[in-house]
């Protein structure tokens, strides 16, 4: 419905509420997580959803409050995502486990009446204010290369927001050549209110990168993927204080503001360029650019 100047003027209602710090996903928007094939999209995703329902902070991403989450997860089987989500879930135990849902089975398709139909009453009955849809292609039957087919996927995508004050998280797969993002239609980058883009990296690191539509842009950063838990950790090490300097230095000038003695500073340095993580020339250090 349209609105007049004057009532454009006259309205004092707040902006969307935060529900991860940033603007990195906010009420009533679209949070689209893009990766490479094996880059822990849905590990990273299942962490993100976690977080949202128990209002847990996690490797620098801040949750404003708990909300409902609906999972609506259509790749990996039940037993082997029972396994992952039943070790995250140790690190948000004990609290309000209802607030986790997931289905593991829907084939329905947003873009076909009955396949709304059913997901609307779904998401509807579940109470959910956050709905995840991983990945984003077992929802639909469009070509994605298709601009006009995408478009009205993204369309019955806004109708679910506006029509059940839901927000959305579409997990989806970059294309042949990852520096061009996602796979598909460019409707389908021009859509989402926010974007995390993952960067494959190695010895469980990974690289992010975001995209904001509403917000400043936050800067990219790298996390840990700790195989113990199934949760993505900050470093809190050489490649995130590096990030911190902007992502390259004179070597002599970062080892001295590095928070650590001298002696571990040359060692973590060898360390980080052994596994492909920095590059040390010229007395310059410099982060390996992942994308």
């Amino acid at each position: 419905m349209y609105k007049t100047l004057k009532q454009i003027l006259e309205d004092n209602s707040s902006s969307p509420a935060p529900i991860i710090d940033n603007g990195i996903l906010l009420d009533g928007t679209i949070l689209l997580i893009v990766g490479p094939a094996k880059s822990k999209k849905t590990f990273l995703t299942l962490n993100i959803a976690l977080a949202i329902a128990s209002g847990t902070d996690f490797a620098g991403f801040k949750i404003s409050k708990p909300r409902k989450v609906l999972y609506l997860l259509a790749e990996g089987g039940y037993y082997p995502n029972r396994k992952r989500i039943t070790k995250m879930a140790q690190r948000i135990l004990p609290g309000n486990t209802d607030n986790f849902m997931v289905e593991f089975s829907t084939n329905s398709y947003i873009n076909d009446f009955i396949g709304y139909d059913e997901l609307y009453h779904m998401i509807e009955g579940s109470g959910a204010e956050v709905v995840i849809f991983d990945p984003l292609i077992r929802f639909h039957d469009i070509d994605e290369n298709s601009a006009t087919g995408m478009s009205e996927v993204f369309g019955k995508i806004r109708m679910l927001i506006d029509n059940l004050s839901i927000s959305v998280i579409l997990n989806h797969h970059t294309g042949k050549v990852e520096s061009k993002g996602g796979r598909g239609s460019s409707v389908i980058l021009g859509e989402y209110d926010s974007c995390i883009s993952i960067h494959k990296a190695k010895n469980n690191f990974i690289r992010l990168t975001y995209i904001m539509r509403h917000v400043e842009t936050p800067p990219s950063n790298s996390i840990r993927f700790n195989s113990d838990t199934f949760w993505f950790e900050r470093d809190n090490g050489i490649i995130e204080q590096l990030e911190n300097f902007g992502g390259t230095i004179p070597k002599e000038d970062f080892i001295k503001n590095y928070d650590k003695s001298k002696a571990t500073a040359y060692r973590d340095i060898i360390k980080a360029v052994k596994e492909g993580h920095i590059k040390d020339e010229g007395g310059v250090l410099e982060l390996v650019d992942l994308e």
